[in-house]
């Protein structure tokens, strides 16, 4: 069986107002996707411009895919001009949490 990829993405948006629904509607598409367990967007409380995900998906090969379609390929062409700096990705394993 093939393991799970759990990812988080730390980054921080200039004009985070206007941008925050298409990275919903990203979000929303990518929780549709084969292989996605969860996808979640969450913003931070004391400073609006800064955002994270998590999402998890059931194994590496359904990632690729996810970040080799036309809808990601465009979020992503959209949101490199709101971008402050890279965003910092992390790949991950559970720990814990899911029992």
């Amino acid at each position: 069986m093939a393991k799970q990829l759990y990812l988080m993405a730390h980054f921080e948006l200039s004009k985070p107002d206007e941008f925050a629904p298409t990275f919903a509607e990203h979000a929303k598409a990518s929780r549709a996707k084969p292989g996605c367990l969860f996808f979640y967007l969450i913003r931070d409380r004391d400073n609006s411009a800064k955002f994270a995900t998590m999402e998890c998906w059931e194994n590496y090969n359904y990632f690729e895919q996810h970040v080799a379609d036309d809808e990601h390929t465009k979020f992503q062409a959209k949101i490199k001009q709101y971008w402050k700096h890279e965003p910092d990705v992390m790949e991950c394993d559970l720990v814990s949490g899911m029992e």
